[in-house]
């Protein structure tokens, strides 16, 4: 049976960590290379990495920054910002990366995804899509969550599978730094119309959220702003899905089971 997956989502604007509210707002977190020392030694089963100004600058992501902080990285990483040709793809690949995040190209090159897929594999390509909730139907929105695409969002992943998209990153904007859990109604919508796996994002403030995106769909569950704060770590997040009955990785030298949460699913 395959794993449900852990995977930190780690968000950088000009060169550092941050934590993302909504899409609109930043607080500065760190270094990137400190954030990644942290989730290699804190059991994750992958990392992703997102320059979240990338595309918006008119610029790829920053490849000697990333080839200097996954130095240390020893387990898969993908990587996201600005990707939008076959080269910068190779680049991504070269600086460490078992996988790259596409999301404005899909929309500026619509063969990327295709082309990505056929010279590189489809395990390769990460289809970013970021939905909003708009007049009673999720929308996808392109431009850093500031453009309507007007597209449904289960007929446009559909439409990425199609072109050979080997899973979808799956972020809600409006539970982004919400704290409130997933919407777990984008998440089952996405998952129903689709076979390849879906890793969700956006909202986790608690780990309890984190068994509420598997059961609503989910192959792998995603969160960034929760695991900045020094009182919650990877360990514990797992411990709890352990606890919940999840299909989860675990590592041999970690204790699962002497890990007590409070009210707020916080380890005490």
């Amino acid at each position: 049976m395959v794993k449900n997956r852990l995977i930190p989502c780690i968000v950088t604007r000009a060169g550092l960590v941050v934590q993302s509210f909504g899409f609109n707002k930043y607080l500065p977190i760190g270094r990137l290379d400190s954030a990644i020392e942290f989730f290699v030694n804190w059991d994750v089963d992958e990392i992703l990495i997102l320059d979240i100004t990338a595309s918006r600058e008119n610029r790829t992501f920053n490849s000697d920054l990333i080839r200097e902080a996954v130095k240390n990285c020893f387990v898969p990483l993908t990587i996201g910002g600005g990707i939008g040709s076959l080269k910068e793809i190779e680049v991504a690949l070269d600086c460490g990366a078992d996988k790259v995040s596409v999301n404005t190209a899909i929309f500026e090159k619509p063969n990327l995804i295709s082309e990505g897929a056929k010279k590189y594999g489809s395990q390769c390509i990460t289809a970013s899509v970021d939905a909003k909730f708009v007049n009673g139907d999720h929308i996808v929105f392109k431009n850093g969550g500031r453009v309507s695409t007007e597209m449904n969002v289960q007929d446009f992943c559909q439409k990425l599978e199609s072109e050979g998209a080997g899973e979808i990153f799956l972020t809600s904007i409006d539970r982004d730094g919400s704290r409130l859990g997933y919407d777990v109604e984008l998440i089952s919508k996405v998952s129903d119309a689709i076979r390849i796996p879906v890793v969700a994002c956006g909202g986790v403030g608690r780990f309890s959220h984190l068994r509420e995106g598997i059961e609503a769909g989910a192959d792998a569950v995603s969160a960034a702003n929760i695991f900045q704060h020094t009182e919650h770590n990877t360990i514990a997040a797992k411990s709890m899905m352990k606890r919940d009955g999840l299909n989860v990785r675990l590592c041999s030298e970690a204790k699962y089971d002497k890990i007590d949460f409070d009210f707020l699913d916080r380890p005490i």
